[in-house]
């Protein structure tokens, strides 16, 4: 297969890797081209990009920056026969730089981070370890040329915070030192921390065996200032059972004079049986009705005589109406004596249980208490032991304070000069960043533009199919739609004139035109170059691809046969040497047989026809056709052992085209245009 026998595309007249070209498009980033398919793109990402950069810009906030001064004082030479105040520098100069490692050490940063003052530095829901890193690259410790001090310094934008945390550091600092400096009392200082540790798991021991107490003893603190809990709960118990037993005696009492079961009861139930029926509601409404209709009853008997009818029946009325009273009274008495006797006998049986229960608790406690005698003699020895103890270690760590409270007087190293919130800010890069936005922004819509190019899987122009298969292709056709018919007229003759130089210089007539992706449509083109042939003086065939292998001469009896024919051995007609001889019949009877096939990736009559044929044109449609299917049909080419192909990039639009072809059309244009 030749596939580099073709027609340079007129985008070039250079190879495609000429040392002419520029690095840049040689790499694929054609700058004017990839501003003019992804405008939009960079558009948006300029703007995006200058507004982001102008709002940082306007909204930096002033930097501040303070420092403060640790004066180190010069280590004196320790030397028996040296009675001088001198001191060794190279000793100095060594634990000068010692000092400036100690200072960002991590401990150092954590204890000034842990000041209520310096909250302000760490962020909302920071680690601590994420602030102390931060703080230990954001802080700058260097000394002072030609002096004795330690300049620390740190910048920010809150100047009250960062003087905070830079006084923060040189105190942490500084209580560190003070610690080396007073070395001698380190032995005391550990004696100390022993003893207070010994004080602290006694007290501990002895304040988990109370608790164990308590639990056991079933009271919350067994050495309280009432003395023996138990004693407090008989105490309240013995209380409360000589008020259940006067209560269980007074209802005995009641419960007795009405019983009925005993002599003289009657009479004492019968009148408290006439106190509650004199107060019983029902008797009173009763006593009230009759006592209205006995006041009417009296007033009509005063104006009649004994004789009459109606006095007789209005004393018979109140006869009845007395008679309904005393009855109703009766039946109440008798209701009411039932009623108390059972309230007050189930009031005696109420309190007689309190009592025994009461009784049960008060001999279960004393039993308890009784025997939990040891156990509250060991917690009250263990209540005195603990206040002891508890006093020992607050002893001892005074004493401890003491001695660290004396390393904060001044020594080797101290603060000379604290710091303090600047007045004014650092000279502001707020200016530089406003006057570099535009440029900047420019320069990444830029970046988006070519980044937008490069991703783009499709093949829009000859460049791309060069970079992508090695070679340019025979022929770059511009979208009919954009330009006029005479300048694509004359694209389609350098298409032709390709054509006739492989005619020309390998005698192949035979050429099927096929589509690169499956979207590619190739029957205009052949019909395009078929009638350019023609008019050119040439034959030219055109035939479908599907119509050639069909074997409509086979079956009309192109191939029939005589019975003395039959008799006599002949070779098989297969279908590929009909078509093969279809083939030489047209290219007997055409300059130039056109095949128009589709799609070469999903059509087997394309692949058969390919096999037969003596170059394969793969056309590929511009902003259709992707890199993947370009490539794919371009390998199935090469496994087919065609004897050439070429290529053709098809709708060129100007848009995304490429600066020279848009100067050829632009040439072609102003040729055709009438003088």
């Amino acid at each position: 297969m030749n596939p580099a026998s073709t027609q340079q595309s007129p985008e070039s007249s250079q190879p495609f890797n000429s040392a002419g070209a520029s690095p840049a498009k040689e790499r694929g980033f054609d700058i004017s081209r990839s501003l003019r398919m992804h405008r939009t793109v960079a558009v948006v990402v300029a703007i995006a990009v200058f507004v982001g950069i102008l709002s940082f810009g306007l909204s930096r906030r002033p930097y501040y920056e303070t420092s403060a001064l640790i004066y180190v004082q010069p280590m004196k030479t320790k030397v028996i026969t040296d009675n001088t105040d001198a001191y060794d520098p190279g000793r100095y100069e060594t634990f000068l730089q010692q000092q400036l490692q100690t200072i960002t050490r991590a401990d150092i940063i954590g204890e000034a981070l842990s000041k209520p003052a310096t909250r302000a530095w760490r962020f909302p829901h920071e680690p601590e370890q994420a602030a102390i890193a931060r703080l230990q690259h954001s802080i700058k410790v260097e000394r002072v040329e030609q002096s004795y001090e330690l300049s620390i310094s740190l910048s920010g934008g809150d100047p009250v915070a960062i003087a905070d945390v830079v006084n923060a550091v040189s105190n942490a600092y500084i209580r560190g030192e003070r610690a080396d400096e007073m070395s001698q009392s380190d032995q005391q200082l550990q004696i100390l921390q022993d003893e207070l540790q010994r004080v602290s798991i006694d007290l501990n021991n002895d304040r988990r065996e109370q608790a164990q107490l308590s639990i056991s003893l079933g009271v919350a603190d067994t050495s309280g200032d009432t003395g023996n809990p138990f004693d407090v709960q008989l105490v309240e118990l013995r209380s409360e059972l000589a008020k259940a037993t006067a209560a269980h005696d007074v209802a005995a009492a009641e419960y007795a004079s009405v019983d009925s079961s005993r002599s003289g009861s009657a009479q004492n139930l019968s009148s408290a049986a006439d106190d509650l029926t004199t107060t019983d509601p029902s008797i009173a409404a009763l006593k009230q009705t009759i006592g209205q209709r006995r006041s009417v009853l009296t007033s009509q008997m005063a104006g009649l005589t004994p004789r009459n009818p109606l006095y007789a029946l209005d004393q018979q009325e109140l006869d009845r109406l007395d008679l309904a009273l005393a009855t109703m009274e009766g039946q109440v008495r008798v209701k009411t004596s039932s009623q108390l006797q059972h309230k007050l006998q189930l009031e005696e049986r109420r309190t007689a249980d309190i009592v025994a229960r009461i009784s049960q608790e008060l001999a279960a406690k004393t039993s308890i208490a009784t025997g939990a005698t040891p156990e509250l003699q060991h917690a009250a020895d263990l209540a005195a032991d603990i206040t002891r103890l508890q006093g020992r270690y607050n002893a001892v760590d005074n004493a401890i304070n003491t001695i660290e409270l004396d390393k904060d007087t001044s020594g080797l190293v101290h603060i000379l000069v604290p710091a303090v919130a600047p007045l004014a800010p650092k000279t502001s890069m707020k200016r530089m960043i406003l006057i570099s936005a535009l440029p900047l922004a420019l320069l990444l819509g830029l970046a988006a533009a070519l980044l937008m190019s490069k991703l783009d899987p499709r093949i829009y122009i000859g460049k791309d199919l060069a970079r992508l298969l090695g070679f340019f292709p025979m022929a770059t056709l511009p979208n009919k739609d954009e330009v006029d018919r005479p300048v694509r007229d004359e694209f389609i003759l350098r298409l032709l004139a390709g054509i006739d130089q492989i005619h020309r210089m390998d005698g192949a007539k035979t050429f099927v035109f096929t589509g690169a992706s499956a979207d590619v449509s190739v029957t205009e083109l052949v019909g395009s170059l078929s009638r350019k042939m023609q008019r050119l003086g040439y034959r030219a065939a055109t035939i479908r691809a599907s119509e050639l292998i069909e074997n409509h001469e086979l079956s009309s009896g192109l191939f029939s046969t005589t019975q003395d024919e039959l008799a006599s051995p002949v070779p098989v007609v297969t279908h590929e040497n009909f078509v093969a001889q279809k083939i030489e019949t047209l290219n007997q009877d055409a300059d130039f047989v056109f095949i128009d096939a589709y799609p070469l990736l999903s059509s087997s009559e394309t692949e058969f026809a390919a096999r037969l044929c003596d170059v394969v044109i793969l056309v590929s449609d511009s902003a259709a056709t992707t890199r993947s299917e370009l490539r794919s049909s371009f390998a199935l080419v090469t496994r087919l052992h065609v004897p050439g192909a070429a290529t053709v990039v098809n709708h060129v639009s100007l848009h995304n085209a490429d600066d020279e072809f848009i100067a050829s059309v632009h040439n072609v244009q102003r040729r055709n245009r009438p003088a």
